[in-house]
Order: structure tokens, then C-alpha cells, then sequence
């Protein structure tokens, strides 16, 4: 199930549903509701961008690995796992908006998602950012960061969370 947890509204004047809604997706349950609830609620003459950021350090564990035996370079690890994971994640979200019969704008980079996110919407000129949630505690927000925590405090346009 769906629900927005959290909506940051900064322009009330500025047309949200029909302008560019740029929807942050990562591979997550919570990253594709988020991008759901952006296919289900643009208007016709909206544009859905969906952004997937590749964030070098959630691949810094391989960092050891290389060099064993049998093990290839790191670069060729790192390539061949960020591309599957992109591969998955572009083509699940290009379904889901095939399902919902609305053309989706597939947006990769590659960053730190929090800076890349805001880059980008202003790039596109959205009207609207979505990000999903997990809902990690307290405790896990303050030591590992908040994507979502950080978008709606840093963005310009309205942000919307969803779980």
C-alpha cells in the first residue's frame, strides 16, 4: 500500500500535476511507489522524469575483493553489477509506466543521490520531486543520512514522500 507520508509544499502557485514531475527511483519497493504515485497522479500535460542515480560508495565494499584469485578487476565488477542493476531498474520502471499508459523520462546519473536530485529537478525544471521513504528510526537517519530528510529540506519545489 501507498501513502505519502510527508508533502513540502514551497511554490503554492506553481502548477504541480502539470508541469515536470521528477520521481527519484533506486531499485527500492519505496522508490517505485513513489514513481507510482507520480504515473497515477500526473495530468495529461505533465512530463514524468524518473531518475536513477548510481552512487559510487554503495559500491565501495568491492574495493576488497579484487585481486583474489578468480576475481576480476574491480572496474570490470563494479561495470558489470552497476549495469545489471540499472538494466532491472529502467526496464521496471518503464513497465510499470506502460501499465499506467504514460510515457516516463529515464534520467541516470551518477553521484551522490541527494545532490543529483536536486541538480537534475532543477535541470528539468520540475514543479514537483518524489522520493520514497523506508522509514528507517531516529538512530539510523542521523549516522547513515536521509535522501528524503534531505530533499525536502534542501529543495526548491514541492516534495513529496511516499512509503
Amino acid at each position: 500500500m501507498r501513502s505519502v507520508i510527508m508533502i513540502s509544499y514551497r511554490d503554492k502557485n506553481h502548477p504541480i500535476m502539470t508541469g515536470t514531475m521528477l520521481v527519484a527511483i533506486d531499485g527500492s519497493p519505496e522508490g517505485f511507489n513513489a514513481l507510482i504515485w507520480v504515473l497515477e497522479h500526473i495530468k495529461e500535460e505533465g512530463r514524468a522524469c524518473a531518475l536513477y542515480v548510481i552512487s559510487p560508495s554503495k559500491y565501495a565494499a568491492l574495493d576488497g575483493a579484487a585481486g583474489y584469485e578468480g576475481i576480476s578487476t574491480l572496474h570490470e565488477i563494479r561495470e558489470r553489477i552497476v549495469q545489471e542493476e540499472k538494466e532491472q531498474v529502467i526496464s521496471r520502471a518503464k513497465e510499470l509506466a506502460h501499465d499506467r499508459n504514460v510515457d516516463v523520462e529515464i534520467i541516470v546519473r551518477t553521484g551522490d543521490p541527494r545532490n543529483e536530485i536536486i541538480k537534475t529537478a532543477e535541470e528539468v525544471g520540475a514543479s514537483l520531486i518524489a522520493v520514497g521513504s523506508t522509514g528507517k528510526g531516529l538512530g539510523a537517519r542521523i549516522l547513515l543520512g536521509s535522501v528524503s530528510t534531505y530533499i525536502m529540506t534542501h529543495s526548491k519545489v514541492t516534495t513529496v514522500v511516499v512509503r
